[in-house]
């Protein structure tokens, strides 16, 4: 399973690497990068990483595990999703992006 939109269809052949379309990493990182500004903002640090094929994922440390975060879309929008489950709205303002860190913060406890 992984959680990279399946807009670009898997290349083919042997040694090709699939590669996420750029405008879908773009949104995915600007994203996560606002989750971790407001995570900061709660006195959390956490880190976004952007793999070579464009695969981007938010982490925070916790006691005892890693959350990662990761960025979906859903229906027409785009979505934070933890642990399975957890999903909140991306990109829906300030309340939104407040009400997301929060909820992964205390996930992250």
């Amino acid at each position: 399973m992984n959680n990279l939109a399946n807009d670009v269809p898997p290349p083919q052949g042997r040694n090709v690497r699939w590669r996420a379309d750029l405008p879908v990493t773009v949104a995915r990182v600007r994203y996560l990068a606002d989750l971790a500004v407001a995570l900061v903002q709660l006195g959390r640090p956490s880190r976004v990483l952007v793999g070579e094929n464009g695969g981007a994922a938010l982490t925070l440390g916790a006691c005892h595990r890693v959350v990662v975060v990761v960025v979906i879309r859903d229906g027409a929008g785009w979505s934070y999703l933890w642990d399975g489950s957890q999903r909140y709205p991306a990109g829906a303002g300030a309340e939104g992006l407040l009400r997301a860190a929060t909820a992964l913060e205390a996930a992250a406890r």
